[in-house]
């Protein structure tokens, strides 16, 4: 009885390890789109389902639970990533019986990838019922044990598997799967925490648009060098006069729906994906854009002006309109620092000319 309740501890303590260890990796990088691919998930994930055969040997003279981080990975953090883990899952059991056991032959290596495909199967059939998150999981897992009950038969390499060994992997199963899902709504609540940080570091406060800050990191990737075609500053007409007339509350109302307004019609003109605005400061935007199709850079930003000017608030009597200047990363090597100082120069033009229009350098 003893030994028993050591094992169960033993594989229920190394459960909960691993499963804190990958579901902390995976929520707050593979989530967040910080690695560039899978490859660093998936050498991480290498040695943590190593370690479980690796332990459930030793504990149990058997492998048991073999696809459960898989499992917990395709229901806390991504669906596309515990797919794979599945099918690689399989292919380090291979390698580790292949290593401890020479005679492992070509039908029961294939028989390993069947017992993958059932448990994914059976897995994403569990993701499809509406039932709490809990209760797939745990159907999940009924089904993985059921496989592997198949496994200790079609693979007489290690044996067919014992009471004791299903007591002490069912055991070690429902602990370490309690734990984990506490643990797993205690990382989320914190990474929406950190998410919403940043992103409150990130907006502009009054507006919500993005802020010079998330400006030059976005000047940093070389992603958004590669695919931004030009730089535009588009500063509000007479703005201090606003203010000094009318208050700063209404200036502030003003920027606001400036702002909006701006934004609303560059969706209908260039479509969602294809720009970003920016608050630059004070009354002054930035617009970055990737693409202008079935017209020139003219054409929107006399749309972009008609639109403004004819905005109409109850605060504000006068029409609003801007001025603005626009350029090209190609005439500058790609720097985004050097355009967006291009366009700078190509406002202050606009400025002087008269305000109320765009100077769009020549490409």
């Amino acid at each position: 009885m003893g030994s028993l309740i050591i094992d169960i501890s033993v594989l229920t303590t190394m459960l909960i390890g691993l499963g804190i260890a990958i579901l902390t990796i995976l929520n707050f990088y593979e989530k967040r789109e910080l690695f560039g691919g899978h490859a660093e998930t998936i050498i991480v994930f290498l040695p943590l389902i190593y370690s479980l055969l690796s332990v459930s040997i030793l504990v149990i003279g058997n492998i048991y639970l073999y696809f459960l981080l898989a499992i917990w990975v395709y229901f806390y953090v991504s669906r596309h990533v515990g797919a794979g883990y599945f099918f690689l899952t399989a292919l380090v059991i291979i390698s580790y019986l292949r290593i401890l056991k020479t005679s492992l032959t070509i039908n029961q290596a294939a028989f390993v990838v069947v017992c993958a495909m059932l448990t994914y199967v059976g897995t994403a059939l569990m993701a499809r019922l509406k039932v709490s998150l809990l209760f797939q999981i745990s159907g999940a897992a009924f089904l993985m044990l059921c496989v592997e009950r198949l496994f200790g038969t079609f693979v007489p390499t290690y044996g067919v598997h014992t009471l004791r060994g299903s007591v002490i992997s069912v055991t070690a199963l429902i602990i370490a799967s309690i734990a984990t899902h506490y643990f797993n709504r205690y990382i989320t609540q914190r990474v929406a925490e950190i998410d919403a940080i940043t992103l409150r570091a990130n907006k502009d406060e009054l507006t919500q648009f993005y802020n010079l800050y998330y400006l030059y990191k976005d000047f940093g990737s070389q992603q958004f060098n590669e695919e931004t075609l030009a730089i535009a500053i588009l500063d509000l007409d007479y703005f201090k006069k606003v203010n000094d007339q009318y208050g700063h509350n209404i200036g502030n109302q003003t920027l606001i729906t400036f702002s909006k307004h701006i934004h609303q019609n560059l969706i209908e003109q260039l479509g969602t994906n294809n720009f970003e605005l920016y608050r630059y400061g004070g009354e002054e935007f930035v617009v970055t854009i990737k693409v202008v199709a079935g017209k020139t850079m003219k054409e929107v930003f006399d749309q972009l002006q008609d639109t403004i000017q004819c905005v109409t608030t109850e605060q504000l009597p006068e029409r609003m309109s801007f001025s603005a200047g626009v350029a090209y990363l190609k005439n500058h090597a790609f720097d985004p620092m050097a355009t967006l100082e291009a366009a700078d120069q190509l406002l202050y033009q606009s400025k002087h000319a008269g305000r109320k229009q765009t100077t769009i350098e020549v490409l």
